[in-house]
């Protein structure tokens, strides 16, 4: 059984990682029930249900969503959202486990009160096991990012609901490599952790050709000399984009700045360049998910970044990495974190985070190098995301865990 608030699956949308290694896992022949709310703020299109416990089959997964209270932003309702679904798991774990009988709770909502859940439910069991899935380290992502105290009576909640969580699992699953310092540092065992990152999905339907617009501008870029630098992603800050924009001044003229997405900066950056006459880049719209390895191939480099935080010395997973791979395209990466998957699969160039100089240098490094080269680092790329991020043999990792930690075959 995986608890998951935001379960999404390839019919509603994101969020993808529970229902990627749901379908692996039923593949290997396991009975897997995924725990869902209705609503999600994530998926592109939400079940539509009458009443709280119903269920679908997705795939040969058993999803069962709980109705709870509508939500579109980050208000109140949203809490009140989480809430009730909290509230119905409890008020109905006895029926869970009798229904479903499971083996192992897996807790992997982003926040970490399920697992609290997930205890309740596993207690009408024998020797049924929890595990908490950590996507993201609460409440110590909300203080870094939002800058909440942690005297916040909210902080202090999750905090305890952490607390319990690494108290109680009898198996510890992070998408992060080094998130056990973390819980070591709070004073607990981290002896029943394993790390199972984000992993892809390689298949036909996710491979859809590039839209016009974008195979337009850049075979006219191509036939003017130029060499493609492409971002493609989300317009946000913490994605250190004004360092790239920033980096377009003093930009080698055969390279052009491609940014592909959609945010909160685009409007600011495209009254930049109108206002400027900037020519070195090329803003353009977002794609649809089955898209994006076909645009990505389309460039000649591709660029990721992200603003320092203390978070990041517990690792990154982000899957706009384990795209940029799958692209074969070398990758120009700034970030500064406790793992370094660029190095590791020697498929790009690690750069200083927060610098538009150092993305200039960089670019210089990559013009520097031959096509047989560059194609080497890409093909390094996606050889090493293809061998340690296939959901399949992330689902079997995944059962090794759960032998590993007593819990049944």
């Amino acid at each position: 059984m995986i608890i998951n608030h935001y379960a999404g699956s390839d019919k509603y949308g994101m969020e993808f990682r529970p229902f990627y290694l749901s379908r692996e896992l039923v593949k290997l022949g396991h009975n897997v029930t995924v725990i869902a709310a209705d609503c999600s703020h994530l998926r592109k299109n939400n079940p539509v249900i009458d009443r709280s416990f119903t269920e679908e089959i997705i795939e040969g997964v058993r999803y069962v969503f709980i109705k709870t209270v509508k939500y579109q932003r980050n208000n109140i309702k949203r809490f009140l959202n989480m809430i009730s679904f909290l509230i119905q798991l409890k008020m109905n774990s006895k029926m869970l486990y009798q229904k479903y009988l499971p083996d192992i709770i897996i807790a992997s909502s982003t926040y970490p009160y399920d697992v609290k859940s997930a205890k309740n439910i596993a207690n009408f069991g024998e020797n049924t096991k929890v595990c908490y899935e950590i996507h993201d380290i609460w409440p110590l992502s909300l203080i870094e990012i939002y800058k909440i105290s942690s005297k916040n009576p909210y902080m202090r909640s999750l905090q305890k609901a952490e607390n319990f969580a690494y108290k109680t699992a009898d198996l510890i699953v992070s998408i992060l490599p080094d998130v056990n310092r973390h819980i070591e540092e709070l004073g607990f065992y981290s002896t029943n952790y394993v790390h199972i990152p984000n992993g892809i999905i390689v298949d036909v339907k996710s491979n859809l050709p590039a839209p016009d617009f974008i195979s337009d501008e850049i075979k006219q870029q191509k036939e003017n000399g130029k060499f493609i630098l492409m971002y493609l992603g989300g317009f946000s800050q913490a994605n250190a984009l004004d360092d790239l924009f920033e980096s377009a001044k003093h930009m080698p003229e055969e390279v052009q700045i491609m940014m592909v997405g959609d945010g909160p900066l685009k409007q600011s950056y495209q009254e930049k360049i109108e206002l400027n006459s900037i020519k070195n880049i090329s803003l353009m719209p977002s794609v649809l998910k089955t898209q994006v390895n076909s645009t990505l191939r389309l460039a000649d480099a591709l660029y990721i970044g992200a603003k320092r935080t203390k978070l990041y010395q517990y690792g990154v997973g982000m899957n706009k990495i384990f795209d940029y791979m799958l692209a074969k395209r070398p990758i120009l990466y700034g970030i500064e974190a406790s793992n370094n998957m660029i190095e590791d699969a020697t498929c790009g160039i690690t750069i200083e985070p927060e610098s538009a100089n150092a993305i200039i240098e960089g670019a210089k490094q990559l013009l520097s190098l031959s096509e047989t080269s560059l194609n080497t680092m890409g093909q390094n790329g996606y050889e090493y995301v293809l061998e340690h991020h296939d959901y399949e043999k992330l689902a079997k990792r995944f059962i090794d865990a759960i032998n590993g930690c007593g819990g049944q075959e």
